[in-house]
């Protein structure tokens, strides 16, 4: 789950970096400025040779810058907000952050100062704090950048920012998608007995192990009061039957951290959930607050399944049509629960309560 996190905020610092790495460079002439090369020299490398060499303080900078911001915001910066006030993370990461472009930046100097003689005869010489501070400025507002594109894109979903600047889904279009509806049981008796102060942190606390899912493929559609939406691709969801192993993965964790809940809350949380596959519309929709929505009856069944799990006595239920592709059968307790009649349903459905197999 965190490597998967790192990978995304990897790639949005790597391309930022790339980028105002590149604008660096061309303003400067290829570097010759801030790298001291003097223009009888320049005239004297072959123009190859210099590409080669800018591609690789450019590659350099932005894997470097890449790595550490990544890993730091992931591993560090992430439970510093969680744990303490944002005061005093933004105290820690800032300073952090500053020093890693101070690191690279030296990096970039010690390979110019190796690799330069390699191809230019000419005397070659660190870079002074001037030249190096139109680089790390550079940086800066690099980082800056890449830290709103990854929220923006923790906003929306992973990946769908660059769907979004392509116009992907500018128009509706028809997608095949697997749905899952996870519901708090009981949420309203919680509510009135811990009251809604608490019950909001609690529903922080649940959502916040809830991101497991990730490990498993899974996109986070939307959060609707003590409900979340996810959804999956055909392939990734069943895919390692990676739809039934991510709400397992999840009901498991809240096993191991009941004690935790009770000592904070309590509480030990229950969810249940429904789950459907089918056609369903994507679009972008809005003006003022824009964002991306899925509609179609494949949710709707899926919100209805999700209903019975009470009257049915069932922890998942899942949908006919999703049971026929479950991989791994054998690897759970699946029943046969029959045709239900599911509310604004025409037709009954079939349904099937999905169990974890008794250790």
């Amino acid at each position: 789950m965190l490597s998967r996190e790192i990978i995304r905020n990897f790639k949005i610092y790597f391309l930022l970096g790339a980028i105002f790495m590149s604008l660096s460079a061309y303003s400067r002439f290829y570097f010759s400025e801030m790298y001291r090369i003097e223009p009888l020299g320049i005239s004297s490398i072959d123009l190859l040779d210099i590409l080669k060499f800018v591609f690789l303080m450019i590659f350099l900078g932005s894997f470097g810058l890449a790595l550490l911001s990544s890993i730091f915001d992931v591993l560090i910066l992430k439970k510093l907000l969680k744990n303490t006030s944002p005061k005093i993370a933004l105290s820690i990461g800032i300073p952090a952050q500053a020093l890693m472009i101070i690191l690279i930046v030296q990096v970039l100097d010690f390979v110019y100062v190796t690799t330069l003689p390699l191809i230019y005869e000419g005397p070659v010489e660190p870079t002074g704090p001037s030249e190096n501070m139109f680089l790390i400025i550079h940086l800066i507002v690099a980082v800056g950048m890449s830290k709103v594109l990854i929220e923006i894109d923790r906003k929306l979903g992973p990946g769908n920012l660059w769907k979004m600047l392509t116009g992907k889904f500018f128009k509706p279009r028809e997608e095949e998608r697997i749905f899952m509806f996870i519901d708090l049981q009981s949420s309203t008796s919680i509510a009135e007995r811990i009251g809604h102060l608490e019950y909001s942190k609690f529903l922080q606390s649940c959502f916040q192990d809830f991101s497991i899912v990730d490990h498993y493929r899974a996109d986070i559609y939307q959060y609707v009061g003590d409900e979340v939406v996810v959804s999956w691709s055909p392939n990734k969801g069943v895919k390692n039957d990676n739809f039934l192993k991510a709400f397992f993965a999840f009901t498991d964790l809240l096993k191991r951290k009941r004690e935790h809940y009770q000592k904070e809350y309590g509480i030990s949380p229950y969810f249940k959930a429904g789950a459907n596959i089918g056609p369903v519309i994507i679009t972008e929709v809005g003006d003022i607050k824009r964002e991306i929505t899925y509609h179609g009856d494949t949710l709707n069944t899926a919100a209805r399944i999700q209903e019975k799990c009470n009257d049915l006595k069932a922890q998942l239920l899942i949908s006919e049509s999703l049971y026929k592709l479950v991989n791994n059968k054998d690897a759970y307790q699946i029943d046969d629960v029959g045709t239900i009649h599911l509310k604004g349903k025409g037709k009954n459905v079939r349904l099937y309560r999905v169990a974890q197999l008794d250790n």
